[in-house]
């Protein structure tokens, strides 16, 4: 049975609304790809590429969710930074699983959606220090294992800087 149906072009509350959401994904798929290749360089620091790539897969495929516990149990990383990565995964869960259920049904979500625009914002900024963390973390460990990355340091700093870097550089 066909449903005719009148499609309603979003507003600009909502696109704006659908941006910031995507934004905030991208950039919790970016911090999950980060803590994944963490994960595979910390638990096979000795391993060849083909390796850590077959290792990587399978830590690819896990959730953000996932990915922190196995942090947390291999101890990983220190507890600032474990903290920080729980405290994340709270705002990602709000995100992903409750935002919505929130604020689709809210009278009030003319008067609201300043707040809610800002707490998604504030969602991506912090994958964004997540992320950083996470290099600069890797970046650490493998100076442990004696393979400093002054290149790479330096590419760091240069997006802190706000500085983008092109793949090309890399």
């Amino acid at each position: 049975m066909k449903h005719d149906s009148i499609k309603i072009p979003a507003n600009e509350s909502e696109i704006l609304l659908y941006c910031y959401i995507g934004e905030a994904i991208w950039k919790i798929q970016v911090v999950e790809q980060a803590l994944s290749s963490s994960i595979t360089l910390k638990t096979n620091p000795t391993a060849t590429k083909e390796q850590a790539d077959r290792v990587l897969s399978k830590f690819q495929s896990y959730t953000l969710g996932k990915a922190v516990n196995i942090a947390s149990n291999k101890k990983l990383y220190d507890s600032s930074l474990q903290g920080e990565l729980y405290a994340f995964l709270e705002q990602r869960n709000w995100l992903v699983h409750s935002a919505m259920a929130e604020n689709c049904h809210d009278k009030n979500w003319e008067n609201n959606k300043e707040e809610l625009f800002s707490k998604i914002k504030s969602i991506s900024n912090k994958a964004e220090d997540i992320q950083r963390l996470i290099e600069h973390d890797m970046l650490d460990f493998c100076s442990a294992e004696g393979k400093d990355m002054p290149k790479l340091r330096e590419l760091l700093k240069l997006q802190e800087q706000g500085i983008r870097i092109s793949r090309r550089w890399v």
